[in-house]
């Protein structure tokens, strides 16, 4: 008997998992957005790695003009047009919109 609690009790045992160090991987929108043509979307979680700010900064962004307004393609699901995202970061006028809000 005392055989097989100590058996069961090894089995219950859970070690440690060991962390491994991954990089962070790319959506592939992002990862490729120079090779996208200019008739495509992304959707929010590629423009916020696009620009690197928040959620609100984007929202607050479009609502400024400074970023074009997103196509709506359903109630929860706002997409941009690449052509447009280019256009903005080529123009390197970005923040020139929100500095004087």
């Amino acid at each position: 008997m005392n055989e097989k609690l100590q058996a069961v009790t090894a089995n219950q045992v859970k070690l440690p998992r060991k962390r491994t160090a991954s990089a962070p991987t790319l959506p592939d929108p992002l990862r490729n957005f120079n090779g996208l043509p200019d008739q495509a979307f992304v959707r929010l979680p590629v423009v916020l790695m696009l620009l690197g700010v928040s959620r609100s900064t984007v929202w607050r962004l479009c609502k400024s003009g400074a970023l074009p307004a997103p196509k709506k393609l359903g109630s929860h699901i706002a997409v941009w047009q690449v052509k447009d995202l280019r256009e903005v970061l080529n123009s390197g006028s970005l923040w020139t919109h929100s500095a004087s809000a």
